[in-house]
């Protein structure tokens, strides 16, 4: 038990509380920078009061001297604690304060009750009460001043009234005694007033670290990503706009990079998402590793990172920084006994040499890695003045789409899938024309991502979709129709029920419709897009695979939804007849649709070398600007006249060729 109490008083002392102690310390201090010079003055008051009642029959040292003693005391102790509410307030600093304080408690509290009653042997009865009373008075004073330090303001009641209250007593004057009563009455409610209040005091210091804590777990949830513990897209453009008016300020450079991870989908598809999770958070901690003192690495959302750098007097410093990003998630991750390859590109932009604003700076940097994807994946570049033009093209075009009259703008070009081996053209595909009054002519391999990008998307496709059949209707019935979806149109099942009501309210019947989906496209929302493509087929249509073998899981994809064709890439038949690697590919992949059972168009040709080989390897469907490119639809009677005939067209003029 005495073990325990001093134990307590040790605490106390040392101001080791337990539960909040740092805050409730720091609590304290605050409260005694105000009160403490209160009750500093408060005592001076009494003291030179009582001394000047006290000078005609006291010894000089105890009526004179003694009272300046305490005002040099006191009045350091009122500086000190002025003084404080100007310092900045740290743990060690109330701390140390505080255990000073609980000190001088025990100390200034003694010496003035043994000065009063001191001055109490040498008065009259008036003089006794003056003295009984100022103790009385300052002590209670002190008390209620302290009462958020419980066992200080217990330590000074008890310093100040148990002698006070014996020396009363001792007097036999029943006048003292009865006001020795009173105080002790007094001082005993009163200590029961200082536990309340210092419970409530505690309570309340409790309350606010808990709410601070929550104010801090409700930032953290605002501002830093869940997953990777990096700061959040929330956090990265806020300080990417007072970053940016620091910069302008003090006519400084400020760096943003744009960081996409290259064949995270690939691993999410094959390995599952727990798995890409962890890559992801071992990206982040490769991102950390790299990061210097004046860099800020975020999270924006999916395997989207982004890069705040400060004080890089060059654009080489910048690519050196990329280049080392890029080196680092080239090197092989290790999850769960899995070895992962994937690669990062990045695209920089720079305050003040390519934008003033944080939206165009953000926005140029978006757009150096859309370009550095296209052209230079898994490496950095810089945004550089000549894009600006693009840039802004780009933007003319976003507008242009979305204030366009599509049924009146759009139109559908139509080149033929010819099969070699009747001469016969057996199908259409449907392909995506703009004339905009604004923009003038663009090409689909423009503004269709434009249009994903901005979100009109499915309303093209739908006016493209039903101007397409309308042609279509038309023709002799067999010959069918190819018409590719985006990757918005498969991943959302309002647009998947659009198309399919606009298929059934058409004059073709939907066995002669082949929809071609690309390989990013079905990498999106996979059970989504599974389930669109199901629904689709399930009306009849086929389901052509677009671009096979140019992305990350083709194969993957073959097993995953219900494909009838597979189309094999331009890129691999361009001088099929004379590079090794490309006949190659290309007899593996005529050998696996085979294997499949799918059928097979080949894209691209253009010479009749590149259709001899193709031949030899075994295709039949084939399709490219050997046999024509694509018409308007007006241009089609000749086409099928000829097709009716056996004889196909041939022209050789180049035209895009770019799918919608």
């Amino acid at each position: 038990m005495v073990g325990l109490v001093f134990e307590k008083f040790l605490d106390f002392y040392l101001c080791k509380t337990r539960e909040n102690g740092a805050a409730i310390v720091k609590a304290q201090y605050r409260i005694c920078t105000r009160h403490l010079p209160l009750v500093y003055i408060i005592l001076l008051t009494s003291i030179w009061g009582v001394a000047i009642t006290c000078r005609h029959v006291a010894p000089p040292w105890l009526a004179f001297f003694a009272p300046i003693l305490f005002t040099f005391i006191f009045g350091t102790r009122i500086l000190f604690w002025m003084d404080a509410r100007l310092q900045i307030l740290t743990d060690e600093r109330a701390r140390k304060a505080m255990i000073k304080t609980k000190l001088l408690g025990v100390l200034l509290p003694a010496f003035f009750t043994t000065w009063a009653l001191m001055l109490f042997e040498y008065g009259d009865q008036i003089i006794r009460v003056n003295v009984a009373y100022f103790m009385a008075i300052s002590g209670v004073c002190i008390v209620v001043f302290l009462m958020h330090l419980r066992l200080a303001a217990y330590q000074v009641a008890v310093i100040v009234y148990t002698p006070l209250v014996i020396r009363l007593l001792a007097t036999g004057d029943p006048a003292l005694i009865t006001m020795a009563i009173n105080l002790t009455i007094a001082a005993v409610l009163l200590l029961m007033v200082v536990y309340m209040q210092s419970r409530q005091f505690r309570d309340a210091v409790n309350s606010e670290v808990a709410l601070q804590k929550a104010s801090e777990h409700n930032h953290q949830l605002a501002n830093l990503d869940s997953l990777t513990g990096l700061p959040n897209r929330r956090l990265f453009f806020s300080n990417l706009d007072s970053e940016l008016a620091f910069a302008q300020f003090n006519k400084r450079r400020l760096g943003v990079g744009i960081l996409d991870l290259d064949g995270f989908k690939a691993v999410n598809d094959l390995h599952g998402h727990n798995v890409g999770d962890q890559l992801l958070q071992q990206v982040a901690e490769r991102l950390k590793g790299v990061r210097e003192s004046d860099m800020l690495v975020c999270r924006l959302g999916g395997d989207e990172f982004a890069l705040l750098i400060k004080n890089r007097n060059s654009d080489a410093e910048l690519l050196f920084i990329g280049e080392q990003i890029c080196s680092e998630l080239r090197r092989p991750f290790l999850i769960e006994e899995i070895q992962i390859s994937i690669s990062g590109s990045v695209g920089f932009a720079v305050y003040p040499d390519v934008a003033q604003s944080s939206h165009e700076l953000y926005e140029c940097a978006d757009y150096a890695l859309y370009q550095n994807k296209r052209t230079n994946r898994g490496y950095p570049s810089l945004f550089a003045k000549e894009q600006a033009n693009e840039l802004e093209r780009r933007g003319l075009i976003e507008q242009a789409i979305r204030i366009a009259n599509l049924e009146e703008e759009l139109a559908v070009f139509f080149q033929p899938i010819v099969d070699t081996s009747s001469q016969r053209i057996v199908a259409f595909e449907a392909l995506a024309r703009w004339q905009s009054p604004v923009v003038g002519n663009v090409s689909p391999a423009i503004f269709i991502p434009i249009a994903e990008q901005s979100g009109r998307i499915g309303d093209i496709t739908q006016v493209l979709l039903r101007k397409a059949l309308a042609v279509a209707g038309e023709w002799p019935s067999d010959i069918n129709l190819s018409f590719n979806l985006s990757a918005h149109d498969v991943n959302s099942p309002e647009r998947a029920l659009k198309l399919a009501a606009i298929v059934m309210k058409s004059k073709v019947d939907p066995r002669r419709i082949d929809f071609e989906i690309t390989e990013t496209a079905a990498m999106g929302n996979e059970t989504q897009a599974k389930a669109s493509i199901e629904a689709l087929k399930s009306l009849g249509c086929g389901i052509s695979l677009d671009d096979f073998g140019t992305g990350f899981s083709s194969l993957s994809q073959l097993h995953a939804f219900p494909l009838t064709t597979i189309k094999i890439d331009r890129s691999f038949v361009y001088d099929l007849d004379k590079n090794e690697a490309s006949y190659k590919i290309v007899k593996s992949l005529l050998s696996l649709a085979r294997d499949m059972g799918f059928e097979c168009i080949v894209e691209g040709v253009e010479t009749s070398e590149e259709l001899n080989m193709v031949r030899q390897l075994g295709g039949r469907l084939v399709q490219g600007y050997f046999w024509s490119p694509p018409v308007p639809a007006t241009d089609l009677d000749a086409m099928i006249s000829a097709h009716t005939s056996g004889i196909p067209t041939k022209d050789n003029r180049p035209l895009d060729n770019r799918p919608l």
